[in-house]
């Protein structure tokens, strides 16, 4: 079970069901069983689902990445390969020891001195390789926070990273102002590692899985432009910023793979709905859009015996001092709507902004709870303080980091009807 407080919180059968059905999406994606299941070596060929290659055709094989998944990613990697990579270095959120990989601890949602320096590192390293290698990169959600090799200083590009988050930018417009301030995303971290033979092996935490959105796209053709990030400066009023062109030719010699998606997660959470015995529709896998409206929204959708499933992810416009991410001000945005039934959001990597909480849960009795305790959800909505009401009634859920990131999965489960 990845809910810690699972049993704290399961106080109902449609409470316990629902977070069943939320766990067995999380479970879904964790990348090292999907890496084991998908990489596969025979002798010196390589097999990544339909793409192949000979492991003889090269002298050294390297490891590089960025991610929240990153260093359960390389540990994957390790065990696949063994003793044929040279050497590797990884940026994760979490610290992890391993044989020929070297997992740098990096910050996130926020730059650091660290993640510059562990980005120096990679760089150094790829252009330090040869026409006759092999370079695995790796690719997850939270990349282009931790890969950072920017033309603004740490302290300016702190600054406008909490700019974009408080004004409401969605995280395809984060990452275009990124790319074109950045040395090493929007296709540049492959063109440092020409003329070498690069295989990406990505985890997606984008809602349409674009392949230059995820992490910034570090390996991969950019599709957005200058002008694009130009008109997003002018959207949020952002100050005058120093943007770059980005690669728009196809790099040779690079093949990017997508590895894991939501999709992975929406599926399995519908088989374990079924399997529960409720009718069950996957509602959205790009569910977007202002996380108090949505939760208003999709607790009206709540119908008796009834799973409506979504993954995605939302945005808040922060105006307030409190404390709590989007999933958590989701569920508080519902549970005033709620009259008979569950409604969880949880994000997949166990990380609901700067919070322990992962994400949050609530039903009917939330509002009586509310009540007992003298709470005001509106005020609380009206600060961003979703995690302090949450924590009162008993509806944060706590799964640690989880080593992986495809975004937020949503559940909307009516209560059964008693025959």
């Amino acid at each position: 079970m990845i809910i810690k407080n699972f049993k704290t919180l399961a106080a109902t059968k449609e409470r316990r069901d629902a977070l069943e059905i939320i766990n067995s999406g999380i479970e879904a994606v964790l990348v090292k069983p999907l890496m084991h299941n998908q990489i596969k070596i025979s002798n010196n060929l390589l097999k990544i689902q339909d793409y192949e290659w000979d492991l003889s055709n090269y002298k050294r094989i390297f490891v590089v990445g960025a991610g929240k998944a990153a260093a359960d990613m390389a540990e994957a990697i390790e065990e696949i390969f063994n003793k044929r990579i040279s050497k590797g270095i990884v940026i994760d959120t979490q610290g992890k020891k391993l044989s020929r990989v070297i997992v740098m601890k990096g910050t996130h949602p926020l730059p650091s001195n660290a993640n510059i320096k562990a980005t120096k590192m990679i760089m150094k390293l790829l252009e330090q390789t040869k026409k006759d290698d092999l370079i695995i990169t790796l690719i997850s959600g939270g990349g282009s926070s931790l890969l950072i090799s920017s033309k603004l200083n740490l302290d300016k590009q702190i600054e406008l990273n909490k700019m974009m988050l408080k004004r409401g930018a969605a995280i395809e417009e984060i990452n275009t102002v990124r790319k074109h301030l950045s040395n090493v995303t929007g296709g540049q971290l492959a063109k440092l590692a020409s003329p070498s033979t690069l295989i990406s092996l990505i985890v997606s935490d984008v809602i349409t899985n674009d392949l230059d959105v995820i992490a910034s796209g570090p390996t991969v053709k950019d599709s957005t432009t200058m002008n694009d990030a130009k008109k997003i400066q002018k959207k949020y009023s952002l100050p005058k910023l120093p943007f770059i062109e980005t690669p728009k030719n196809k790099i040779s010699d690079v093949t990017n793979i997508l590895l894991v998606t939501n999709i992975y997660a929406a599926e399995a959470m519908k088989n374990k709905a079924v399997e529960l015995g409720y009718k069950t529709n996957i509602l959205s896998t790009q569910l977007k859009g202002e996380a108090k409206k949505v939760g208003k929204r999709l607790a009206g959708l709540l119908k008796s015996n009834c799973a409506l499933i979504a993954t995605g992810e939302t945005t808040v416009k922060v105006t307030g001092k409190g404390r709590g991410g989007r999933n958590q001000e989701l569920v508080l945005a519902a549970a005033k709507f709620i009259k008979r039934g569950v409604i969880v959001r949880c994000s997949s990597d166990g990380v609901d902004f700067i919070t322990q909480a992962g994400g949050a849960i609530a039903d009917e009795n939330t509002k009586e709870l509310a009540k007992k305790f003298h709470l005001n959800s509106n005020e609380f909505l009206k600060n961003n303080d979703a995690y302090n009401f949450l924590r009162k009634v008993n509806g944060l859920i706590v799964t640690g980091k989880t080593g992986t990131k495809i975004g937020d999965l949503f559940l909307a489960l009516g209560n059964k009807e008693i025959v």
